[in-house]
């Protein structure tokens, strides 16, 4: 039986520290032995990974002598084929197929069992990614077929969860063998095209309707959060916020621990961080029912009229974040945002919370118009009690805001 209490290490360019590619591997391996993580990702998603990285990886933590394929697993985040082509997922399914085989072979273990398929639009694409997976595990004789991990990473898919569960376990029948379901709920892109109102909301429905789901089908359902350290992009990874933020999110069996709490905290505040999500992996969610849909829609509308005014000026300071990792830049790989027949370009998430900071106004206070609605018709109370940690929040965000920078640059 798979271990679903799990912390997952990843390579996002959140921190201020400059991680190159060829120091991923060695950063792979400390993600085993100094940050208490269990899986570390490997990630091809609009970044330029080298396809011999996973395989290094494996060769390095089998001379360090971890327990590989047993207590520790590799986790590949795939490029989209619709959007990076079909080359690019042929090549990373391949990098990880070399890197089980080579497990295999030397330890006898499956070193990478998830592959997971970002920037999906509907269930059924994962029908040709897993296709194409087993394709090239069977032509390099591979081991142990590797499992999807749906990413869901808009408000509109969190909604979905059940339908992406049930194509999942359609997709394996009765070949689950023991391993549960995984379904990867991201704030951070939800919240860049929707706001942090609706994509905590959101975030918290997906979690329910997994817990939903597996109740009702008897299925055992692993649910992966990705978070960041802003509260914008979820704040779990926050050493000030990670005690209020497990409460919030609860129902994750895995949570994923990103490079700016590794590197720009101190290592005490790390490891606080780590102990209270591994303590709290697996806690039962809690109901999210009721009018969800025209809450999520109507902030969603609020915060697009808002985000609207001030794209242009968004854009040109996220020209001028430093690239923390080797990435495709987000004018190439960026995010769109169709807002009355219009698509608005936006840089990708880690991009464009840093460029609001830089601005002088959090961007969780993108939805400051439409709570001011709420609290004019009396209507705020209700969504306090959906999001119970808004108002901590908010105080929490209120230090990094500079009223005159603000100002100033978007008048």
């Amino acid at each position: 039986m798979y271990e679903v209490h799990r912390l997952m290490c990843t390579q996002h360019p959140d921190s201020t520290v400059k991680v190159t590619a060829q120091m991923e591997v060695e950063e792979a391996v400390a993600s085993f032995t100094s940050y208490g993580c269990d899986e570390a990702m490997a990630d091809y998603e609009g970044k330029l990974t080298p396809y011999s990285q996973p395989r290094e990886v494996v060769k390095a933590a089998v001379e360090a002598g971890l327990p590989l394929g047993e207590g520790f697993t590799i986790t590949v985040r795939l490029p989209n084929p619709r959007l990076e082509g079909e080359e690019r997922l042929v090549l990373a399914l391949t990098a990880a197929a070399l890197a089980n085989k080579y497990a295999g072979a030397v330890l006898g273990v499956q070193a990478v069992k998830w592959l997971v398929v970002p920037m999906l639009e509907d269930p059924k694409e994962m029908i040709s990614v897993r296709s194409a997976a087993l394709s090239v595990w069977k032509a390099l004789e591979a081991g142990g077929e590797p499992r999807l991990v749906p990413l869901l990473e808009s408000v509109e898919s969190h909604m979905r969860t059940g339908e992406y569960l049930s194509a999942l376990a359609q997709l394996y029948g009765d070949r689950l063998e023991g391993h549960p379901l995984r379904v990867f709920v991201g704030k951070s892109d939800a919240a860049v095209m929707s706001g942090h109102v609706a994509s905590a909301l959101s975030v918290k429905y997906a979690l329910w309707e997994a817990a939903r789901f597996s109740r009702e089908r008897g299925i055992v359902v692993a649910p992966i959060v990705g978070m960041g350290s802003p509260t914008f992009r979820g704040g779990l990874n926050n050493p000030s916020l990670v005690s209020l933020e497990v409460k919030a999110y609860k129902g994750f069996a895995t949570a994923t621990v990103q490079s700016a709490v590794r590197y720009d905290s101190q290592p005490s505040a790390c490891r606080s961080v780590v102990e209270r999500l591994r303590s709290e992996c697996c806690v039962p969610p809690d109901p999210v029912e009721g009018d969800v849909s025209s809450i999520l829609g109507e902030a969603a509308r609020w915060y697009a009229f808002t985000l609207r005014r001030y794209a242009d000026i968004v854009r040109l300071y996220a020209k001028e974040v430093p690239q923390t990792r080797d990435r495709l830049l987000w004018a190439e790989y960026g995010r769109s945002l169709r807002i009355d027949g219009a698509e608005l370009s936006l840089p990708r998430a880690i991009t464009f919370t840093a460029a609001w900071y830089s601005l002088g106004l959090p961007p969780t206070f993108l939805d400051a118009p439409y709570i001011l609605q709420l609290a004019r018709e009396d209507r705020l109370d209700h969504l306090l009690r959906l999001l119970p940690n808004l108002v901590e929040e908010w105080s929490y965000e209120a230090q990094f805001f500079a009223p005159r920078a603000a100002e100033k640059a978007l008048g």
